[in-house]
């Protein structure tokens, strides 16, 4: 009897840990997908400021125009 619960602790301590590795090696996945993002979103930013300085400029401007507004509350 003692055994079977052993195997049976064994077995379920088993399903666990495969679970959790599949997980890690999901997680991974995304968090270099999400590193190809932000790099791809930069690169954007970067080539629309380089096109645009003067838009740019402006929408920054208008951007910390409103996160003023909003922070003095």
């Amino acid at each position: 009897m003692a055994a079977s619960k052993q195997n049976q602790t064994e077995d379920a301590i088993g399903r666990m840990s495969d679970s959790a590795h599949r997980t890690i090696d999901r997680l991974s996945e995304k968090g270099e997908e999400l590193m190809d993002m932000h790099e791809d979103w930069v690169g954007t930013a970067r080539d629309y400021v380089r096109d645009n300085p003067w838009q740019a400029l402006g929408i920054a401007l208008a951007a910390g125009y409103v996160l003023s507004l909003l922070t003095r509350r």
